[in-house]
């Protein structure tokens, strides 16, 4: 019944031929950027929006005339124009959690404005996040959630630690692949599906400890935006979502360091000016001595158990910029992230090593009051070695990715309630899929797959602009050639139109729409939807044609007025349906090891996915109350797999529910709660089995046709400040944690293992990585 309604849902939202929604969005779009002007106007203020006492830039930050109530907001380097603004009138510049600034126009059309952090007011903090939630209301932005660092302290995560990647779990319409795990499989989307970017580089292996952890030190993560929707016109080149992290600048007023201490994990991050109110930088590092974790996990273990296991990693990120003019800034920035990791419960003598790094270069340079242009060049790599110590057969097995990009992107406001976007991009792609590397006396022979080289042109434009009659709207396009070098080479050419819309019924009331066309030239190459560092890449050639997705969503945004006892709070429904094509699976039976003909297994077909997200926001003077609930469904249909009918993805979970809150108790204590249940996800397993013709064969159910068990757990923290926190610069708190506080022992896989003594005997088995567990943390700043 409940997936009756589902698809009833998506086919009402998908009413209109997509061809057709193409059109009409490629024809507007033409249009309207036709008729917006580019006159340069006199009537302008520019400039950036930074912390007072960091110097950091604020990014979404919002301007508001008072006399023409026209708002805009700062790009992501704080950056700002609103046009239309006459000598002596007032502006108004907010940003959640800091004091109102109140700026005047005067014959200077470059204001800079500095923004001061709200100490001990969380009423305050309360009152301006409302006002800054109506203007997002009438903002062309469906599906977009911008996270904070502040947010992404606020989640809970396993041994205590905050964690950047984790924090999306919280939000409707995200499903983790498995219990504590990294991976997300976002509006029916799997988790290769998801473009995540640390300052503009792509991360390919975001996860640490095979998903206990994701690989970025949350510390240092300035924001974060998060698209599962319409993204901007600039991006492209996933279907599912946009995850884009920014580093901290570091402060550029005086020095300060903070860290924390834990079981499993430790922190470090050291700021600072290099030359005061112009440069600055930020270290950090972050160190997992997992070895520990082992004896919470409950691997099911029959020989000796953890006492070989390693489970370590490692990352750092460092950045510096400097501001060479009014006009212009340079920022560098890197990342790296190793780990280790060994089971003795998959291998006795198996040891794996992978590791990403990136590194960003980045120029904003100010043409006018109106055009501010970013030039930035990236790198990013990943690396997989798999370390086999048999005396036999000793060899090392390695494979990487790597990624070169280019990229320039101007913004353009102008004088008629239009914000233009536009620029171009280049990418080369290598991708190496394997090389065998016998070591010592070894009795392997040398292997070498053939490297793969992908190179993308692209160029975008996008359009945001206001109407008269309530009506905001941004469009954009993005188009790319994309061609295969090499064997198996194929040029492609894709459009990735998209639109957003929204109308404001009342103050508090809005109504929002999105359409957008998506195409992916990169392919995993996995049969689990845990993600694994043995995953390989592959791009687009003449046997793999680029996935591609249309996705519609509509919803209603709403935040209760004042005068009742639920004012402020935020109110959100959505419904989406998507449409993907060219979606690829494998042939039963497939060999995932060393194959270096693995594409010749693939089969391609389509996918679907509908669900209906919906989310209540409060905060007030104590307490902060989030919660979300999620009904969907997603589903593949590829000739070759489950006889040619529709089957449940491996992450469809129906229902998904999720509370999180947190209250301050008194100035020592805060108290915070988690609760997250969803329904089980899908996996393939035997249903009977029989012996004939001197072999037990195996009947399965149909392609991911068993649903494992239901998911829920509660985590419970305390935190403590220290006396003599206030006022001081040394500051210090300890956190108390319980994960899974009942012990439940959710599913991490589902198996079936043979009996030792008897191979015609079969048991079935739950693995589950842990029940409950504690952890405290020492946490400080100064």
């Amino acid at each position: 019944m409940i997936e009756s309604a589902l698809w009833s849902t998506a086919l009402c939202l998908t009413l209109i031929n997509i061809n057709s929604m193409k059109k009409i969005i490629l024809f507007l779009f033409a249009s309207l950027s036709v008729i917006s002007s580019f006159a340069q106007n006199d009537n302008t203020i520019h400039g950036y929006i930074s912390d007072a006492k960091s110097g950091e830039a604020l990014p979404g930050s919002t301007v508001i005339n008072a006399r023409t109530h026209k708002a805009v907001s700062s790009n992501n380097y704080g950056y700002y124009s609103i046009s239309d603004v006459n000598i002596g009138d007032t502006l108004a510049v907010q940003f959640i959690g800091y004091r109102t600034a109140i700026v005047v126009k005067e014959k200077l059309s470059r204001v800079d404005v500095k923004l001061y952090p709200i100490d001990h007011s969380i009423a305050e903090v309360t009152v301006l996040s409302k006002s800054v939630f109506k203007t997002e209301l009438a903002a062309p932005r469906m599906s977009h959630h911008h996270l904070t660092t502040k947010d992404i302290s606020h989640s809970f995560s396993i041994f205590g630690s905050a964690d950047a990647l984790k924090s999306l779990q919280l939000l409707p319409g995200v499903n983790a692949s498995a219990d504590g795990g990294t991976n997300l499989s976002v509006r029916g989307g799997s988790f290769d599906q998801n473009m995540i970017l640390l300052d503009e580089a792509p991360i390919y292996n975001p996860a640490h400890s095979m998903g206990l952890f994701s690989a970025m030190n949350t510390d240092a993560v300035s924001y974060m935006d998060f698209y599962k929707g319409a993204a901007p016109a600039k991006y492209g080149g996933k279907l599912s979502s946009v995850i884009d992290m920014r580093m901290k600048e570091g402060n550029n007023q005086e020095f300060h360091a903070n860290g924390s201490i834990g079981i499993i994990e430790s922190r470090l991050l050291f700021e600072g000016p290099i030359v005061k109110n112009k440069s600055s930088f930020m270290l950090s590092a972050r160190h997992g001595y997992g070895d520990g974790i082992i004896k919470f996990l409950d691997f099911i273990d029959y020989e000796n158990g953890h006492a070989k296991d390693i489970l370590r990693f490692s990352d750092y990120c460092a950045k510096a910029n400097w501001i060479l003019d009014e006009k212009n800034k340079l920022f560098v920035s890197g990342y790296y992230s190793k780990d280790r990791f060994k089971c003795t419960i998959i291998s006795q003598d198996n040891n794996q090593q992978w590791g990403n790094a990136t590194g960003t270069v980045r120029w904003n340079h100010i043409y006018d009051d109106n055009n501010f242009a970013n030039l930035t060049a990236t790198f990013s790599r990943y690396n997989y070695l798999q370390r086999q110590d048999e005396d036999i057969r000793r060899f090392d097995w390695k494979s990487a990715m790597s990624e070169f990009a280019l990229k320039y992107d101007i913004d353009r406001y102008t004088s008629s309630n239009h914000h233009l976007t536009y620029g171009a991009k280049f990418e080369y792609h290598n991708f190496q899929p394997g090389e065998l590397a016998p070591r010592g006396n070894s009795a392997m022979i040398p292997v070498k797959f053939k490297s793969k080289n992908l190179a993308v042109l692209g160029a975008y434009l996008g359009d945001e602009l206001s109407l008269d009659n309530g009506v905001n709207l941004n469009m954009g396009l993005h188009a790319t050639i994309a061609s295969t070098i090499g064997n198996n080479g194929k040029t492609y050419v894709c459009a990735e139109p998209r639109i957003a819309a929204s109308y404001k019924l009342t103050d508090n009331i809005s109504l929002k729409g999105s359409y957008a066309h998506t195409v992916q030239y990169q392919h995993l190459m996995n049969n689990s939807a845990l993600g694994l560092p043995t995953d390989i890449w592959a791009p687009s050639d003449d046997r793999i044609k680029p996935q591609q997705a249309d996705a519609v969503s509509l919803g209603i945004h709403s935040v209760v007025p004042e005068g009742s006892i639920f004012a402020g709070t935020e109110l959100s429904l959505e419904g989406y349906a998507k449409l993907m094509h060219s979606i690829i699976d494998f042939k039963d039976g497939t060999n995932f090891t060393m194959n270096e003909h693995l594409e010749d297994n693939l089969l391609a077909g389509r996918g679907r996915a509908a669900g209906l997200e919906a989310m209540i926001k409060k905060s007030g003077k104590r307490y902060s109350f989030q919660t979300s609930y999620t009904l969907s469904s997603a589903q593949r249909k590829i000739n070759g797999v489950n006889k040619g009918n529709w089957y449940y993805a491996v992450y469809d979970q129906r229902h998904n529910v999720v509370v999180n809150g947190q209250f301050v108790i008194n100035k020592k204590w805060t108290a915070s709660a988690n609760f997250q249940y969803h329904t089980g996800g899908r996996t393939t397993m035997p249903i009977t089995l029989f012996y004939a013709y001197g072999t037990i064969l195996k009947v399965f159910t149909e392609r991911n046709g068993y649903r494992m068990p239901d998911y829920h757990r509660l985590d419970l923290s305390m935190t403590y400040n220290f006396r003599g926190n206030e006022g001081r610069r040394f500051k210090h708190q300890l956190e108390f944690a319980i994960y899974n506080v009942y012990g439940r022992k959710n599913a991490y896989s589902m198996f079936v293992r043979g009996n030792r003594q008897d191979f015609t005997q079969f048991q079935g088995y739950k693995l589950f990585l842990y029940s409950t567990v504690p952890s405290v943390t020492w946490k400080f700043t100064f």
